[in-house]
C-alpha cells in the first residue's frame, strides 16, 4: 500500500471515528436535557471544554503554533462562530419550528453544500458517482430520521431556512479547514475556533437556569460525567477527527461518510433508550452505507486507471 492509499485509509478512519462519537452524542445530550439543561448550555459546555483542552495541548506540545498573525485570528473567529456556534444555534432554532426529523434532514444537506463549495474553491470533480452517493445519502438520512411519518411532518419557512443554515454551517467545518490545510496547525485551529465559538455562545446561554440546576441537583457526579463525555468524546475527539480528516480526503467525501453518524445514533437509541427501529429506518441505514461504498468503488477505479 503506497502513501496515497495509506492517507486515504487514515482519512476514512478519522471520519468514521467522528461519526461514531457524534452518533453517541444523543446519550449525554438526552441525560442533560432530562435535567432541564437547554441545548445552548450543552453546546457551550462542548466548546468550552474543547477550547481548554486544545489550548493546554498546544501549550505543552507545540506552543509556537499558537503564535498566529491577525489574519489568522480573524479566520479562527469566523471559523469558530460559523462552523461551530452557528451550526448548534441554527439547528436548535430550526427544531422549534419544524419537526426534529425535518431539521435533521436539512442539516444533512451538508454534502450538497460541500460538493458545490469544493468544486468552486478546490476544483474537486462533480461526477456521476458522487451525485448518486449524495442522492442515496439524503434519502437514507430522510428514512433514518423518520421523515416518512407524516404525523411528524411540519413545515415553516423560518424552520426550513435555519435548517438549511445549519447544513451550510456544518459544511464549513470541513471547507474552511481545507482552505488553511497547510498554513495553520490543526490543533491550533481547533483551540482558537472553539474559544471564539464559546465566546459567541455566551449570548445564548441561560446561565441562571444552568446555575439553578447545579445548585439543586442531588447527583452532581451524574451531571459532571455527562458534561465530560460530551466535551471529550463528542467534541474533542469527534470534531478533531473530522477536521483532521480533510488533510487526507476530499471535503465532499468526508461530508458523505460522516452521515454514518445517523446510523450510529439510531442503533444507540435502539439499545440504550429502547427506541424502536423500523424497517424503513433500516433501509435508510443501508442506503447511507451504499452511498459510501459508491464513493469507495469510484476511488478504486481511479487507482486502477492510474496504475495501468
Amino acid at each position: 500500500m503506497d502513501n496515497i492509499d495509506k492517507n486515504k485509509e487514515k482519512g476514512v478512519i478519522l471520519v468514521i471515528i467522528a461519526a461514531v462519537f457524534w452518533g453517541y452524542m444523543g446519550v449525554p445530550t438526552r441525560n442533560l436535557g432530562n435535567l432541564n439543561f437547554d441545548a445552548f448550555s450543552v453546546s457551550f459546555f462542548r466548546t468550552l471544554i474543547a477550547a481548554v483542552f486544545y489550548f493546554l495541548y498546544c501549550l505543552k506540545k507545540k506552543p509556537k503554533s499558537l503564535k498566529v498573525d491577525s489574519k489568522g485570528i480573524i479566520f479562527f473567529m469566523i471559523y469558530g462562530i460559523s462552523a461551530f456556534a452557528l451550526t448548534f444555534i441554527s439547528y436548535n432554532i430550526s427544531i422549534n419550528y419544524v419537526s426534529v426529523s425535518i431539521a435533521t434532514v436539512l442539516m444533512f444537506t451538508c454534502p450538497i453544500w460541500v460538493v458545490i463549495l469544493s468544486h468552486v474553491l478546490f476544483k474537486e470533480e462533480i461526477n456521476k458517482n458522487k451525485a448518486i452517493a449524495i442522492i442515496l445519502n439524503l434519502f437514507g438520512c430522510f428514512m433514518i430520521s423518520k421523515g416518512y411519518e407524516f404525523s411528524n411532518f411540519s413545515l415553516s419557512l423560518k424552520g426550513i431556512i435555519f435548517g438549511l443554515i445549519s447544513g451550510f454551517a456544518f459544511a464549513l467545518q470541513g471547507i474552511l479547514a481545507k482552505i488553511v490545510d497547510e498554513k495553520y496547525d490543526k490543533d491550533c485551529l481547533l483551540a482558537y475556533s472553539f474559544l471564539f465559538g464559546t465566546l459567541f455562545l455566551i449570548f445564548f446561554v441561560d446561565f441562571k437556569n444552568t446555575a439553578n440546576i447545579f445548585k439543586n441537583t442531588n447527583d452532581m457526579y451524574f451531571i459532571i460525567k455527562n458534561i465530560i463525555v460530551i466535551g471529550i468524546f463528542n467534541t474533542i475527539i469527534a470534531n478533531g477527527s473530522y477536521v483532521k480528516a480533510v488533510e487526507y480526503l476530499e471535503a465532499s467525501v468526508c461530508s458523505i461518510i460522516v452521515s454514518l453518524e445517523l446510523v450510529v445514533a439510531a442503533i444507540v437509541a435502539y439499545f440504550v433508550f429502547n427506541e424502536g427501529l423500523e424497517g424503513f429506518q433500516i433501509i435508510g441505514m443501508i442506503m447511507v452505507i451504499i452511498s459510501i461504498v459508491v464513493l469507495n468503488v469510484k476511488k478504486k477505479k481511479n487507482i486502477d486507471k492510474e496504475v495501468s
